[in-house]
């Protein structure tokens, strides 16, 4: 397979590359779930390889075992020629193996300086300060070497995290989702930096949601599905290749794929608006300037790839987490400096990703425990219309339900507080295409009920065949908003994986 040519000490002439990773049949569970599943692969010095694949593909497991943080179950790791059976973090730093998290957490009361030195410490004695030095230096924090690390930005975190990777003089840099939460100029400085770890001839794996992080960098990207691998091949490949695009927007839309309804009209004053909403974790922000209006008995499906900041949308709607600056409206009444359970009693339901249901306490309980001020007696009445097989699992503990039944139960227990607007975040997750067809039919009754929807749905032509609007958000920004009829499937490919096919 053709690859990029990099300047720096990677020459040009193709030359035989020794294997730093090699990989047959890699299995790792826990419990009886399988998180990577028969993985082969191999990676060679001096090459970048990226990962991606959707939520709970198993790819920072992957990295973990590549690391030492975890030891595969079964199969053969070999990772700067040490089996990963016996190896842990310790033992592959000393080997030059060294991981850059999403969050960085560096020791906060240290300076800069002494971050990395804690780093150096797997190097000889006599390197250390040389390497130190130059960590510093070359990711760009020299001139913040003896400020507190607690008192650098989102940027300078990230910086600091790969000094302390480069402290080691690493031959194999890890990278795990390190682009998270970055503007664009912030995303532009970070790729720069890792193209010259990248150009010193040092291998990196990438995993990471930010596609323009691959498109720049990788030579080869492998892509993962439920542990397993699907297919590797160069940005471009893996982009136009048709199983990619299905695990990430859903059956084509075309003539066999959904039908798409006619759009409900807009009627009255507008049930949920947010206007100019910013918000995000500790320094980084995620969701920039956003807005949206939403209309009794209407369907807005929020769309993007993952880490676009669609969860972070439907907690900021919810209250679950604080905004920055803007406004959220629920019936013309602002609403953005309630909690979460004043929101509720507002109105606003939020069914969360991962259902987060009482798992000891029976369905009954469960939905009871959504019961609120809004609701009648006919509110568990009419859950049990939508979904007639919680009245024969009214009994039984939630915990010993399946993945369906569960998010049947966790979109019941929001509904029993009688919302204006519910928000559902990954409403089909892991779940059967059989079980989600039932969930988005639920859906479309819920909104015929004149309840205004905010669909968070990674089947994106499932989620458009129900909308009556799409918003589409990429790195936190709206990239559309408007009728999802207008939206094509190029531009989806563009939102999802950074290509223009």
């Amino acid at each position: 397979m053709e690859t990029k040519q990099h300047s720096g000490t990677r020459g040009a002439a193709a030359a035989p590359r020794t294997s730093l990773i090699h990989a047959a049949g890699v299995t790792k569970t826990f419990g009886g779930v399988k998180a990577v599943s028969g993985i082969d692969l191999d990676v060679h010095e001096g090459e970048v390889v990226g990962i991606m694949g959707p939520n709970g593909a198993g790819k920072s497991t992957f990295l973990s075992l590549l690391a030492g943080a975890q030891r595969p179950t079964s199969g053969e790791l070999v990772v700067a020629g040490r089996s990963m059976r016996s190896a842990d973090r310790a033992a592959m730093a000393r080997l030059g193996v060294g991981l850059a998290h999403q969050i960085p957490k560096p020791f906060r009361r240290l300076t800069v300086r002494e971050n990395v030195r804690v780093a150096a410490q797997t190097a000889p004695r006599a390197r250390r300060r040389d390497l130190v030095e130059k960590a510093l230096e070359m990711s760009g924090m020299a001139a913040k070497a003896d400020n507190p690390a607690g008192e650098l930005g989102l940027l300078e975190m990230k910086r600091l995290e790969l000094a302390r990777v480069l402290a080691l003089d690493p031959k194999l840099v890890l990278l795990d989702e390190v682009a998270a939460g970055l503007n664009t100029r912030d995303l532009d400085e970070l790729i720069a930096l890792v193209a010259l770890i990248r150009d010193e001839g040092r291998t990196l794996v990438i995993v990471e949601h930010v596609q323009e992080v691959f498109h720049q960098l990788a030579e080869r990207i492998v892509v993962l599905e439920w542990g397993q691998k699907l297919t590797e091949g160069s940005p471009a490949e893996v982009a136009a290749d048709p199983r990619v695009v299905e695990i990430y927007l859903g059956e084509s839309s075309a003539a066999d794929g959904p039908a798409r309804r006619a759009p409900r009209p807009a009627g009255g004053p507008a049930r949920l608006t947010a206007t100019g909403l910013t918000a995000g974790y500790g320094q980084a922000t995620v969701l920039h300037d956003v807005d949206l209006e939403l209309h009794a008995g209407q369907v807005l499906a929020v769309l993007g790839a993952n880490g676009a900041g669609k969860s972070t949308l439907a907690k900021s709607l919810a209250g679950m987490i604080p905004i920055r600056s803007g406004t959220v409206s629920l019936d013309g009444a602002p609403i953005d400096q309630l909690s979460s359970f004043q929101r509720v009693r507002k109105g606003l339901a939020l069914v969360p990703e991962g259902r987060r249901l009482f798992a000891d306490l029976t369905v009954r309980e469960n939905l009871e425990l959504g019961v609120g001020a809004r609701s009648t007696h006919q509110s568990l009445d009419r859950i049990h219309e939508l979904f007639p097989k919680l009245t024969e699992l009214s009994g039984r503990a939630a915990g010993a339900l399946s993945g369906g039944e569960q998010q049947m139960v966790a979109i019941g227990r929001a509904l029993a507080s009688e919302p204006k607007v519910i928000v559902f975040d990954e409403l089909s997750l892991g779940l059967a295409p059989v079980v989600v067809d039932r969930l988005l039919e639920a859906v479309d009754e819920i909104a015929a009920w004149g309840t205004a929807v905010v669909l968070i749905e990674q089947n994106v032509h499932r989620a458009l065949a129900l909308a009556d609007e799409a918003l589409v958000l990429r790195q936190g920004r709206v990239v559309f908003r408007g009728d999802p009829a207008a939206f094509s499937d190029e531009a989806l490919r563009l939102a999802y994986l950074g290509t223009d096919l």
